[in-house]
């Protein structure tokens, strides 16, 4: 829903968000002197309090006026409220689903040349830019990989995950003749991990500007993942992983794993703790890549980032651009990485599991991953629509042309 389609339904959204906002602080000066800067967050108040304080600490004329609403649909319902409600946070989460509109109505701050985004990678910069300009900090990534029961992959003979596609179905082959579930995904929970990575190092060869995909007249993600999907599907098409994985969710492949039942997942770091707290052996292993020439990409997105109303002048403008220069502060870097965020500001090294380390290098740092939701226009629809075809494509009751076919009428009808 369009930020300027909503003015109709603000009286009975701000009844509904009436527990989560306090709207006392929005743009003005409190009367001890202070500036209270008024800030809308979808991380809650125990894990946001400690920046918080800090930053409070070290700015003392500076008064934070927290709000939370959680993600991600209620939180955007909420920002949209406020902003056409003349009651706009000074600070706010932009992120894949709203910020085409955010940027298209000029509701956020060009930040492109301020001091502090100086060292933010260029990949967390994309996500959120157009035109070539940046309008939001986002300081951390996430990336998914293949992890791994190293004592099922040994009685094969291996010892990881191969780095290229024709091996890792070789693998799966291996395993499956030793009566071994080679491997699974949660595709009850939507689509595949694995063409998005794809997708992105064929646009990284190929040197598509992804920053451009969603100011594109027509929109084709079908057309243009279809190549990547297609070589997923060997999985299912050479019956290596059975069609009923269509009913397959994140906690069951994460209970099969953690059991020994299945050798391989597709999963990400959120998943940690339960691996850890199991008796399996396991290692975690970049996607392959999908052929040779390609290199190997991960599906992963930029965390969401903060941004600054645009309307902002004077002292209240000054104590926004002082609180996302301290968000990339040392102090709050650290406290990122001890909440188990893996940084992506250039001159700082997150604290991780092992497990971890290869993805984080080669993958997150590197900013060799790929959301699709992220780069194209209608990030919701064509999350649904990936969703729902790809369950057909699974099942076989279509083909990978008619795949691509039905995504890019859908994502035609929604433009």
């Amino acid at each position: 829903m369009k930020i300027n389609n909503i003015v109709k339904a603000v009286s009975a959204a701000i009844t509904s968000i009436g527990l989560a906002v306090s709207f006392a602080g929005c743009g003005a000066s409190s009367a001890n002197g202070k500036i209270t800067l008024s800030y809308l967050s979808w991380t809650n108040e125990q894990v946001s309090k400690p920046y918080i304080e800090e930053f409070e600490k070290l700015n003392p004329n500076i008064n934070i006026d927290f709000s939370y609403s959680p993600p991600t649909g209620q939180y955007i319902q909420t920002l949209q409220t406020r902003l056409v409600g003349n009651q706009a946070p000074d600070v706010f989460i932009i992120t894949s689903e709203n910020k085409a509109d955010l940027m298209k109505n000029g509701y956020v701050k060009d930040l492109t040349d301020e001091a502090f985004m100086k060292n933010i990678d260029k990949a967390n910069k994309d996500f959120v830019s157009k035109d070539g300009r940046v309008y939001g900090m986002s300081t951390s990534s996430w990336a998914s990989g293949i992890v791994y029961n190293k004592d099922l992959l040994a009685k094969v003979g291996a010892t990881t995950v191969p780095s290229s596609w024709s091996e890792f179905l070789s693998l799966c082959k291996k395993l499956k003749a030793a009566g071994i579930t080679p491997y699974v995904e949660p595709l009850a929970d939507g689509a595949s991990r694995l063409p998005d990575a794809f997708l992105g190092a064929q646009f990284a060869k190929q040197g598509v500007d992804v920053t451009k995909l969603a100011d594109e007249s027509k929109q084709t993600p079908g057309a243009d993942q279809k190549e990547a999907t297609a070589q997923w599907m060997e999985l299912y098409n050479q019956g290596i992983v059975s069609r009923n994985a269509v009913g397959i969710n994140g906690d069951t492949m994460k209970s099969q794993f953690t059991s020994g039942k299945v050798a391989m997942i597709s999963d990400g770091s959120w998943d940690f703790p339960s691996f850890e707290s199991s008796n399996i052996d396991w290692g975690y292993a970049q996607l392959p890549a999908m052929e040779p020439g390609l290199e190997q990409y991960s599906q992963g997105s930029p965390s969401p980032a903060l941004a600054i109303y645009s309307k902002l002048d004077g002292d209240q403008l000054k104590a926004a651009e002082k609180f996302l220069a301290f968000m990339t502060s040392k102090w709050a870097l650290d406290q990122n990485s001890k909440n188990g965020d893996a940084v992506t500001v250039n001159g700082y090294t997150s604290d991780i599991t092992k497990q971890y380390q290869d993805v984080y290098e080669k993958n997150i740092k590197s900013g060799k991953y790929f959301l699709i939701t992220n780069f194209y226009a209608k990030p919701s629809i064509l999350s649904t629509t990936l969703q729902s075809q790809t369950q057909e494509l699974v099942q076989g009751s279509i083909s990978t042309n008619q795949w691509a076919t039905a995504v890019d009428a859908k994502m035609a009808s929604a433009q």
